[in-house]
């Protein structure tokens, strides 16, 4: 999102925004650059298709937000890029859209257009030379609640739950709401088009504080939320929380209804980053770092277990991996 820090300039409006993106090659612990190209203005989020050859991703370059790349051996090809045609909008929120996610069939993208509380969904059509010529909207936009900061497609590909957290300068400090919201998307069938592309909303569930990742279990019918709260809070602050939290939902995939089954603290400042394993029985939590905490290495992985004899549970377990501070992003494979 923003370049490497210039020397002297402590402050984050002085850092310069970032346009780029980068593959690396993992090989025996250590890394090396393999390619990188310019994609646009301050990337908020990217996602790579399931076939694993497409890169999309959405920044905040006007009239030209969205990005595709096809990616091959680490090697980057021709970059396309498209305007989402979007009316103004006159809302609350400096910020047009935060998050792109490709559909499990790999036809369809989400955008979640958070300045205006819906989320749009597009076909992504490519030429033979696997480029992306050209996008279509795949039926209609869907209103959700306040700030639709992330979401993600059941692995099924029916259901788009959104992660809606209540931000706002209408807000106290623009983060001052305790609550959010997860609205269930109910898709269109794969391959519908015209009046037979309708996404509707069946349901809506009480969410987190600043739910800012989410994760599906494999089979879909977990779906964890990593909560904020207010560990990012300064000292003093009423807003002020030592733990941050992850909970836990349960998807009905008939109805699409999320019943949750509890919330439960997490020693995080400001955690980032869910995935399940294969098994769908481990979940790795992603800890930005620990309050604290005078070891080197500042932040972790935790291993969390998922029970579902009774009623289903999250239980932390005695391992973790430990890693520099500012962890983000994790992918389970």
């Amino acid at each position: 999102t923003f370049r490497k820090r210039p020397e002297r300039a402590p402050r984050l409006d002085e850092l310069q925004q970032g346009d780029t993106i980068r593959s690396l090659r993992l090989d025996g612990g250590h890394s090396a650059v393999v390619d990188s190209v310019r994609i646009g203005i301050q990337p908020q989020a990217i996602h790579l298709n399931p076939a694993g050859d497409l890169i999309v991703a959405i920044t905040v370059d006007a009239d030209r937000e969205l990005t595709f790349v096809p990616v091959r051996e680490g090697r980057f090809g021709p970059v396309s890029s498209f305007g989402l045609g979007l009316e103004p909008s006159t809302g609350f929120i400096p910020l047009k859209a935060t998050w792109v996610q490709w559909h499990p069939s790999g036809r369809y993208i989400a955008i979640n257009l958070v300045d205006r509380g819906q989320v749009a969904f597009f076909e992504v059509l490519r030429g033979n030379d696997g480029v992306v010529s050209a996008i279509r909207p795949w039926g209609n936009r869907v209103q959700t609640n306040k700030f639709p900061f992330v979401g993600r497609f059941s692995p099924d590909g029916r259901y788009y739950i959104t992660s809606d957290v209540q931000w706002g300068i209408d807000t106290a400090g623009f983060y001052g709401v305790r609550e959010g919201i997860l609205t269930t998307v109910r898709l269109a069938d794969v391959g519908a088009m015209g009046d037979a592309a309708r996404h509707i909303v069946p349901h809506i569930a009480l969410g987190g504080w600043g739910a800012e990742t989410i994760a599906f279990s494999p089979d879909g019918r977990f779906l964890v939320t990593s909560n904020l709260r207010g560990t990012g809070k300064q000292d003093g602050s009423r807003d002020w929380t030592e733990h941050a939290s992850l909970s836990l939902y349960e998807l009905d995939a008939e109805t699409g209804r999320l019943s949750p089954h509890g919330e439960w603290p997490l020693a995080g400042v400001l955690p980032q980053g869910l995935a399940f394993d294969r098994t769908g029985q481990s979940l790795f939590v992603g800890i930005n770092r620990y309050r604290n905490d005078e070891a080197p290495l500042g932040g972790a992985v935790e291993i969390w277990r998922i029970t579902t004899e009774g009623r289903p549970a999250l239980a932390p377990t005695s391992d973790r991996i430990r890693l520099p501070a500012g962890v983000h992003t994790i992918v389970a494979r």
